[in-house]
């Protein structure tokens, strides 16, 4: 009788939305051998205050709204990747990195920004990737994607939107700070095109593994030797730490009493003026050479991309023409690789206009307050 309500509970998964498959090992051992067994949302709410907003949104409950960041901040760029016993793994710079990075989900919303919403369930990254020789990607979960041992990852919308993808040249992806590779969401679109997508979160003996991307493949695109280091449980609240060759982790159970609230709830509304006002002052704060500085970096690894994917397009050109068996053949080749150049091209021409768009009004914006 169990099995049939199983069954017909995952097919009625299936009809409501998309499920990627992973395996699980469903254990009794435990999760983690803890020092502090359990985290109350309680001391949650309290942990995350000081560095932000608690905000009342529906359909999701109270969600955290970060306020200690920079501006055009985005989720798993200020900090670093590395390869452990549980896959690849996010070591944020933030003090406070080691909750909102590991449990729960991040989604956007045009009015308040990035928002983390609470989850109880650890593990090394709640991302998916995209990859290619030339980019390696990677996008929080968004609120909707849900985790079932021994099902996989449910999307109950549409999936992960294009601008929360997260793109750097794959070179760089071992780098210490990935931000300073971090590519414009305007180039989203072409190279989400050029990528393979990889959801590769699974759970064995109760444990969460991202294994995410080959550390051979990482190897290959970034020319460097792939350490594998081993998470080691950590004694008190504070960030990750690599010493040596373990990462000292800290992730207590989160139990999801819903009868707590934080002690100052903000409505969206309230919420989108203070986030607003926060926003426009960070701007503003920025000196005119700074921002220049920005734009004129963020063309650099534009210009930088879209030049290498034409070049790549050329070689695999070269390639086909030297087996074609005949002229006509080759011309045929030639001619549908030119009209892929053409059309990149003109996406490159695209993405650089609503970058352009951009930097004007962020440039207006920071000359306008020094007036």
């Amino acid at each position: 009788m169990r099995k049939t309500i199983y069954i017909m509970f995952v097919v009625l998964l299936l009809a409501m939305g998309c499920i990627v498959y992973i395996p699980s090992d469903l254990s009794d051992e435990p999760y983690y051998d803890r020092y502090e067994s359990n985290w109350d949302m309680s001391r949650v709410y309290d942990y995350l205050s000081p560095n932000g907003y608690w905000v009342q949104l529906a359909p999701h409950g109270y969600v955290w709204v970060p306020t200690s960041i920079r501006y055009n901040w985005r989720p798993y760029t200020y900090g670093r990747w590395v390869w452990t016993d549980y896959g690849w793994m996010w070591i944020s710079n933030y003090q406070w990195g080691w909750v909102p990075f590991h449990y729960g989900r991040w989604g956007y919303n045009a009015r308040i920004g990035w928002y983390w919403v609470p989850g109880d369930v650890w593990a090394p990254a709640w991302v998916s990737w995209r990859y290619s020789d030339l980019y390696i990607g990677w996008a929080p979960l968004p609120p909707d994607a849900t985790f079932m041992p021994g099902t996989g990852v449910m999307f109950q919308g549409a999936g992960i939107p294009h601008n929360t993808w997260i793109f750097i040249q794959a070179n760089y992806f071992t780098h210490y700070s990935i931000q300073s590779y971090v590519l414009p969401f305007e180039r989203n679109p072409t190279i989400i095109n050029m990528t393979v997508l990889k959801t590769s979160l699974r759970m064995h003996k109760n444990r969460v593994y991202n294994e995410g991307l080959d550390a051979g493949f990482v190897e290959n695109v970034t020319k460097t030797h792939v350490r594998k280091y081993e998470l080691q449980q950590k004694g008190t609240a504070g960030p990750t730490r690599i010493e040596g060759g373990r990462v000292s982790v800290f992730n207590p159970e989160f139990s999801r009493d819903k009868t707590v609230r934080p002690d100052k709830v903000l409505s969206e509304r309230e919420a989108e003026d203070r986030i607003q006002q926060r926003t426009t002052t960070r701007l503003h704060d920025l000196r005119e050479s700074d921002i220049e500085r920005r734009h004129q970096e963020e063309m650099k690894r534009i210009e930088a991309t879209q030049q290498k994917e034409v070049v790549k397009i050329r070689r695999d050109m070269q390639k086909e023409t030297s087996k074609a068996r005949s002229q006509t053949e080759k011309a045929r080749v030639q001619k549908e690789y030119e009209a892929k150049i053409k059309k990149l091209k003109e996406r490159h021409t695209t993405e650089k206009r609503n970058v352009r768009a951009r930097h004007e009004t962020e440039t207006k914006k920071v000359k306008k307050k020094k007036r």
